[in-house]
């Protein structure tokens, strides 16, 4: 059934019956035997011939939408079966950015650990810069680093710095960055020059805001926030601090946190830093990459 239904979407693109017996390596009378097999079964005609041309019927046109979806899913069933088919034997060190650690990685080694058994992977917290570096020296067998293009090659996820305060306060409405605590984390030196930058290109001089507190670590930063963030008006002024989604994205999402539109910041761009795979050519771990994007399908931070 998967292969008829492959037969007709690639004839309703061409429009050719000749192309499409061409393209999928079969006779034209076994395409027009695909697609009578078809209209006999949904009882519809799927095309229509005017001269030496074949057009889509409008039964033809739903049909070819529901065809697709249907693909797509047979597509992505064969690729999760063949992430869960591949066991990966060793013991391996990924280097992980300080910004991903607290965010992402235990899941992601839990899941590793599951879907390959017989290996064991262990992790260095590193600095974006030394990502690179430790990978060609063989100081970790793979990292991830970021990068400046969606594109890029072995493309991970994509991660996106927020505003975030307790759900509690003041819902629903803007919030004056200078009516605000602003709750810092000394976090990777990148993070720290990221939020610098989108300060001052709204115009603002983050020496001059009112700072409530800095913390060693993201989770310690989002523990506090959720503890003694909520301002009213009555009493102090809400905490706000900026975090990498994928270190709050379960806070977030559960409402403990939430989303917040600055005044000052509302027409500065969110940063968003694209994370891809690192690897040594001469020490890969072969099935990296594809469980990486698959990891990432299945919990996306995007």
């Amino acid at each position: 059934m998967d292969f008829r239904l492959k037969v007709f979407v690639t004839a309703a693109e061409f429009l050719n019956f000749s192309r499409t017996a061409e393209t999928l390596g079969i006779s034209q009378p076994a395409v027009s035997k695909h697609i009578k097999a078809l209209e006999d079964q949904y009882k519809v005609e799927l095309f229509s011939r005017q001269g030496n041309k074949y057009q889509l019927t409008y039964s033809g046109e739903i049909l070819l939408e529901k065809a697709k979806r249907i693909l797509a899913l047979y597509k992505e069933m064969a690729q999760e079966s063949s992430l869960l088919s591949t066991v990966t034997e060793g013991n391996f060190t990924i280097g992980i950015p300080r910004a991903l650690y607290y965010g992402m990685f235990p899941d992601f080694a839990a899941d590793w650990c599951r879907l390959s058994p017989k290996s064991s992977i262990s992790h260095k917290v590193l600095d974006l810069k030394q990502i690179e570096n430790a990978v060609n020296n063989g100081e970790v067998s793979v990292g991830i680093k970021a990068g400046g293009k969606e594109e890029e090659l072995d493309y991970f996820f994509t991660d996106i710095l927020l505003a975030v305060t307790p759900s509690l306060n003041k819902d629903n409405q803007y919030i004056d960055i200078a009516e605000t605590r602003l709750l810092f984390y000394e976090g990777d030196p990148e993070t720290s020059a990221e939020i610098s930058a989108m300060l001052s290109d709204s115009g603002i001089n983050p020496s001059t805001l009112n700072i409530a507190a800095t913390m060693k670590d993201p989770s310690s930063a989002i523990k506090f926030l959720v503890e003694y963030g909520r301002g009213t008006s009555s009493t102090a002024p809400p905490l706000v601090s900026f975090l990498w989604k994928s270190q709050v994205n379960e806070l977030i999402t559960s409402g403990i946190l939430k989303t917040v539109s600055i005044t000052e910041l509302e027409d500065t761009a969110r940063i968003r830093r694209h994370y891809s795979v690192c690897r040594n050519l001469e020490n890969t771990i072969p099935t990296f990459a594809s469980f990486a994007r698959g990891w990432a399908k299945k919990k996306s931070l995007i």
